[in-house]
């Protein structure tokens, strides 16, 4: 009976043995199994994370090439633009220097002539000081004949004479007697009221055929 009850008890030992063996194996198994479920459930988030940080840096990229490209545009626009405006400013510079150098030549007169009966027909002829500077003053002006053309052209008797007044400008300025109402058609003002115009004409010309 004793030996009965010793088998008895080593069976149940060895059954209890083998049980807890089987349980942590198992666990192990279990634990393997979810550590490696867990490896890959990290490594999935990971590979996604990376993907959408792939994703927004690639759309990043594309922006920032974006904003680039838009930059370069921009300034090779404004390159092209300055450039532009540096030569029609030159070439209304070297319109300014013929103005001067115009004294030299002999239509120069005619110019200023010209200039004046402008000048009296604006201001719709009568009595009018004719503003040079020093050297023009003492040019062979036509006065008798330019009268005459503005009295016709503007149906009022005019009269013209040199101003005691001198000015440093190239060109003239017609004046009333009085010296309230004037025509200022030296060669800088008259650039500079025409210059708008002068500068798109320029350009038409120098950048028509020019993207």
């Amino acid at each position: 009976m004793e030996q009965s009850e010793n088998e008895i008890l080593d069976r149940i030992l060895k059954d209890a043995r083998e049980q807890s063996e089987n349980i942590i194996t198992n666990a192990k198994k279990f634990a393997e199994t979810l550590i490696e479920k867990q490896r890959q459930s990290a490594r999935q988030n990971a590979e996604k994370k990376a993907s959408i940080i792939l994703k927004t840096a690639s759309n990043d990229v594309d922006i920032i090439k974006g904003k680039v490209s838009t930059d370069i545009k921009r300034q090779a626009g404004w390159i092209v633009l300055s450039e532009k405006n540096r030569l029609i400013t030159s070439v209304l510079d070297g319109a300014k220097k013929r103005f001067v150098n115009m004294q030299k030549s002999q239509k120069y007169v005619t110019v200023l002539e010209k200039l004046i009966v402008d000048a009296g027909i604006v201001l719709g002829g009568g009595m009018f000081e004719v503003v040079l500077n020093k050297d023009d003053s003492k040019l062979p002006f036509k006065f008798d004949e330019l009268e005459k053309e503005i009295s016709e052209r503007s149906g009022v008797r005019t009269q013209l004479k040199v101003s005691e007044q001198k000015t440093n400008a190239v060109g003239v300025i017609v004046k009333t007697m009085d010296g309230q109402i004037f025509v200022d058609n030296t060669f800088n003002a008259i650039l500079s009221r025409r210059e708008r115009e002068l500068r798109l004409k320029i350009a038409r010309t120098l950048f028509n055929n020019v993207s």
